[in-house]
């Protein structure tokens, strides 16, 4: 295959797949560095690129796929999963993902791109149990399942847009699968983590169908505490089942998950 036909049929693509596909010579890597040089393929950041060749000429990227390209690993996470998952309440311009790849925050097209670290899982744990695959137009990528999106999201809000914008998302569930989260929560390791999940489970156990039996499992897992909703460890309402203060907006907060 020639480099030209390869970015006609390729949109999105790493430095490593192409190469896969088109041999190590430096012959093709000198056609592709001509062809971005000629405006017919982009060099997004090192070894990621997107073809602007034939019928992708006048046509945006799909930006999960362009993250998706910069390591074989990425895991899409946080509010780019409640995205992915159709679950956001606001749409956003930021791709967040994981990876082994050490990538600093890049920027293409209307898109910004921040890369984070993988959670520090225990020794029993493997990212790849609570991560699934979803299906886009020219692709698929990799992404936290919805239990693990859930938990992530409430106990890093302010990376997921805010509480509001999480709460109001997460709401949006049809219903949980509290075996999973519990899974997660095991491996995760973290009593803030499961005590701000109880609390949101608890909010929603009627409609999320969660069992009393694994709420109780939840608060075996808690330590002394005093635990907080916010990360700002902003002290308002006590709530004594989970061990954990709201903020003092905790009416409006309760208000959002329940909407």
């Amino acid at each position: 295959m020639s480099v030209q036909s390869y970015l006609e049929q390729h949109h999105v693509f790493s430095l490593e797949e192409f190469r896969a596909e088109l041999g190590e010579g430096r012959t093709s890597y000198n056609l592709l560095t001509r062809a971005v040089k000629k405006g017919n393929a982009d060099r997004v950041m090192r070894g990621v690129y997107v073809s602007r060749m034939g019928q992708f000429s006048e046509v945006e990227p799909d930006p999960y796929l362009v993250a998706a390209a910069v390591s074989h690993d990425v895991v899409m996470v946080y509010h780019s999963a409640l995205e992915l998952h159709g679950l956001a309440h606001s749409p956003s311009r930021r791709v967040q993902f994981t990876s082994s790849r050490l990538a600093t925050r890049f920027a293409y097209g209307d898109f910004e791109y921040e890369r984070y670290q993988r959670p520090a899982l225990s020794a029993s744990g493997d990212d790849a149990l609570s991560t699934t695959l979803v299906a886009r137009p020219q692709g698929v990528v990799r992404v936290t399942t919805r239990e693990r999106t859930l938990v992530d999201c409430i106990n890093h809000a302010d990376l997921s847009g805010g509480l509001e914008e999480v709460s109001r998302s997460l709401a949006a569930l049809p219903y949980v699968d509290a075996s999973g989260v519990l899974a997660y929560l095991r491996v995760l390791g973290s009593p803030t983590a499961v005590a701000r999940t109880g609390w949101l489970l608890e909010q929603r156990a009627k409609d999320w169908y969660v069992s009393s039996a694994a709420l109780d499992e939840m608060r075996e897992m808690l330590g002394r505490g005093p635990y907080y909703l916010a990360r700002s460890n902003e002290a308002g309402r006590w709530v004594p089942s989970w061990r954990m203060y709201l903020p003092s907006n905790a009416d409006e907060i309760e208000r959002w998950v329940h909407e």
